[in-house]
C-alpha cells in the first residue's frame, strides 16, 4: 500500500478534501433540522464506539446502567457526567480507542491555559484531514472580507511548537491543499521587529494569530511611529482579546478583527461571521451546552459554564467536557443568514473571573475594559489575583512612561470601579512570559516563574 506522503494518496485526499469543502460551506446555511439531525447521527455513533473501544466510557456507562440505545438525541448527554480537566490530564489513555495506535492517530499538546499543564490529546488521520475541509465555514467569511477566493496571501503567526503548525505540517505532507492559499509563517516567539519587516513584504490578505499576541502587536504599533501594511482582516483565537484592544485595532488602525473559538480537545467549536454577534456553533462537530453550578442545563440568555462534547474524532472520545470557559447562548438568530446556534457571550476562562471583596464575581475581560485607559501605555498586562479583593497588576509599560504616575492612575481608577474594598497594586516587569503554547493568560492565581 504506498505511504500517505506518495503523491497516489496525496491526490486522493486532495480530492476528497475538495468535494468536503463544497458541502462545508454550505452547511452554516442548511436548515437548522437538518443540521441537528446530522447531529444526532453523529452522537449516536461516536457513543456506540465509544462504548465498544473506550475503556472509561465503557466501564462508566456499565456502572451507571446505560447502553448506546440509550442516547438519541444530544439531550441525552446529560445522562453522562460532567468531565473534568484534571481527569483527562491524569489518564487520557483511558479515552482513547482500541481501534487507533501510533500508526493511524496522532498525538497533540493541549496549551495548559486552565491548569498550567500541558495534556496528550489524540486525533486520528481521517479526522485531522477533515477538520481542515470543515474549516471552509470561516474560511468563507475570510474570503469575503478580503475579496480573495483563491491565492489568498495568509500570514500566520504561532510559536513553532503549536497544534495549528503540526496540523498544517501533517495535511501539507498528505495533500496538495496549501497551493489553495499563499501560506507565509513566522513564529510567534519573533520580536515585532521582524513582523513589520514580514508585512510590508508579503502584504497579507488575512493574518491569524492569538488574541494576545494581536493585542500586545497593536499596542506596539501605537506606542511609535511605525509604516505598515495591514491586511484587510486579522483572525483570532485560542485565547482571548481586550475590549480595550478591539478598540484600538478597529478604531485608530482601521483593521477588522475576526474570532474562532477552538480547543485542541474539540477542535474548531464556533466562528464569527461578518457580523460579529457572537460565534455560530459546529453542533454537528461538537455539541455544546450551557450549565449552572449542578450540571443542569441554561435556557439561552444565561451566563454559565460551557460544556462541549466531540462528535467526530474517533481516536479520542470526549464527551460532555468541561473546557473551564463560560457564557451564554442566543435566543435568536444570527441576521447574516446562517442557521448554526449563536454563543452570544464567551466570557473566556471561568478560572479567569475575579472575586471582589464584597462577594462579587466579574469577569477578567470587564476587569481589563475597566482599567484600558490606563494600559493604553503598556505593552503587555496581565492579573495576578490571589484572594478575593485583591488585584496586582503586572505591568510592561512603554518606554519613557511615567511609572508613579501610571501607578497612581492604576490605584485611584480601581477605587472608583471596583471600590475602596478592592485593594489594588501595581509591579512593572521587563516581560511577561507567555505559555508554553504561546498564550498570554489574562489571570494567574498564584506567582509563576518569571
Amino acid at each position: 500500500m504506498a505511504e500517505l506522503g506518495a503523491w497516489p494518496r496525496r491526490l486522493i485526499n486532495t480530492g476528497h478534501m475538495a468535494a468536503l469543502a463544497v458541502v462545508e460551506r454550505r452547511v452554516p446555511f442548511w436548515p437548522l433540522e437538518r443540521i441537528q439531525q446530522r447531529q444526532d447521527r453523529r452522537l449516536q455513533s461516536i457513543v456506540r464506539h465509544a462504548y465498544e473501544t473506550v475503556p472509561y466510557y465503557r466501564r462508566t456507562m456499565d456502572e451507571i446502567g446505560l447502553r448506546p440505545g440509550d442516547f438519541q438525541t444530544v439531550a441525552d448527554l446529560a445522562k453522562l457526567p460532567l468531565l473534568n480537566d484534571a481527569t483527562v490530564r491524569q489518564d487520557p489513555d483511558q479515552f482513547a480507542s482500541s481501534s487507533y495506535d501510533d500508526r493511524t492517530r496522532r498525538t497533540y499538546l493541549s496549551s495548559g491555559s486552565l491548569s498550567h499543564v500541558r495534556k496528550k490529546i489524540y486525533w486520528d488521520d481521517a479526522s485531522i484531514l477533515c477538520t481542515v475541509a470543515r474549516s471552509e465555514r470561516d474560511r468563507a467569511v475570510l474570503a469575503k472580507l478580503s475579496g480573495r477566493v483563491w491565492r489568498r496571501r495568509q500570514l500566520l503567526i504561532m510559536p513553532p511548537t503549536g497544534i495549528g503548525v503540526a496540523i498544517i505540517g501533517r495535511t501539507d505532507a498528505q495533500t496538495w491543499a496549501r497551493h489553495l492559499v499563499r501560506r507565509y509563517d513566522l513564529s510567534a516567539e519573533e520580536p515585532f521587529e521582524a513582523l513589520v519587516a514580514r508585512l510590508n513584504d508579503v502584504r497579507p490578505h488575512v493574518v491569524i494569530s492569538y488574541g494576545s499576541y494581536a493585542d500586545h502587536f497593536f499596542r506596539y504599533l501605537a506606542d511609535g511611529d511605525v509604516g505598515v501594511a495591514l491586511p484587510c482582516v486579522w483572525r483570532y483565537g485560542g485565547d482571548t482579546l481586550s475590549p480595550g484592544g478591539r478598540e484600538l485595532i478597529e478604531g485608530t488602525f482601521g483593521c477588522p478583527v475576526l474570532s474562532t473559538y477552538q480547543t485542541v480537545e474539540m477542535g474548531r467549536i464556533g466562528f464569527q461571521c461578518e457580523q460579529r454577534q457572537g460565534f455560530h456553533l459546529n453542533i454537528d462537530l461538537c455539541a455544546v451546552r450551557v450549565v449552572d453550578g449542578d450540571g443542569c442545563d441554561l435556557p439561552p440568555g444565561e451566563d454559565g459554564e460551557i460544556v462541549t462534547s466531540n462528535l467526530h474524532n474517533r481516536a479520542m472520545v470526549l464527551l460532555n467536557q468541561r473546557l473551564g470557559d463560560w457564557g451564554a447562548l442566543a435566543g435568536k438568530p444570527c441576521p447574516c443568514g446562517r442557521t448554526l446556534p449563536l454563543l452570544e457571550r464567551l466570557h473566556g476562562r471561568k478560572s479567569e473571573a475575579i472575586a471582589l471583596g464584597d462577594g462579587r464575581i466579574v469577569s477578567s475581560l470587564t476587569v481589563n475594559s475597566i482599567f484600558r485607559q490606563e494600559l493604553r501605555t503598556s505593552f503587555k498586562s496581565q492579573i495576578v489575583h490571589s484572594a478575593p479583593g485583591h488585584i496586582r497588576w503586572r505591568i510592561v509599560p512603554f518606554a519613557g512612561i511615567d511609572r508613579d504616575d501610571l501607578r497612581s492612575a492604576v490605584i485611584a481608577r480601581g477605587k472608583e470601579a471596583l471600590g475602596e474594598d478592592v485593594r489594588v497594586e501595581v509591579e512593572f516587569v521587563a516581560d511577561i512570559p507567555p505559555t508554553p503554547a504561546g498564550k498570554y493568560p489574562l489571570v494567574v492565581t498564584a506567582e509563576e516563574p518569571r
